[in-house]
């Protein structure tokens, strides 16, 4: 009976272990696809076109980044990828998801030689949160590469705080 409760055990660490590895896994996929396809001005991701007015074109996107409430491309002074990770209306609840975020985009880029900066917040009230900027450190090509920014963002109209992750062509 022990031995099958042991047993048990194992497995369930295993499964939970290999779900949240997978979920790290499929998370760095998507955003490695994504900044892949950058230079290609995301040509291959980038979907039908949502909005067009004179500051903005929006485009559906074409890839799931898991986590991601909602996503799209913006072309709006540059062509960029905007993901939604979470939102609240609630500021103590970003915490949590802010930094698993965070330590998902760095433990996804930093072998793939992406430095981290970190840069004050401008929305009041949330310098708790500091802006995440990851760039290339090691790029040989003469034009700007592909780069991913991640910040707590707060809109005073809806009252709601926002994480995002941008990803821009260059």
């Amino acid at each position: 009976m022990q031995m099958r409760m042991v047993f048990f055990l194992v497995v369930v660490v295993g499964l939970s272990y290999g779900k949240g590895y997978s979920q790290q896994s499929d998370f760095c996929d998507a955003v490695t696809t994504i900044l892949r396809d950058a230079p290609n001005r995301f040509r291959n991701i980038k979907g039908n076109t949502i909005t067009s007015n004179e500051t903005a074109i929006t485009y559906e996107c074409g890839i799931k980044v898991p986590g991601s409430i909602g996503s799209r491309f913006v072309v709006s002074m540059g062509l960029f990828y905007e993901g939604a990770f979470f939102q609240t209306r609630k500021k103590e609840e970003l915490k949590a998801l802010y930094d698993k975020y965070k330590d998902l985009l760095i433990a996804c880029l930093a072998p793939q030689e992406y430095a981290v900066t970190f840069t004050p917040n401008f929305y009041p009230g949330l310098d708790g949160y500091k802006k995440v900027v990851l760039m290339q450190s090691t790029n040989t090509d003469a034009k700007a590469p592909a780069h991913v920014t991640m910040e707590a963002t707060y809109n005073k109209d809806i009252k709601n705080y926002t994480i995002v992750i941008f990803i821009f062509e260059h």
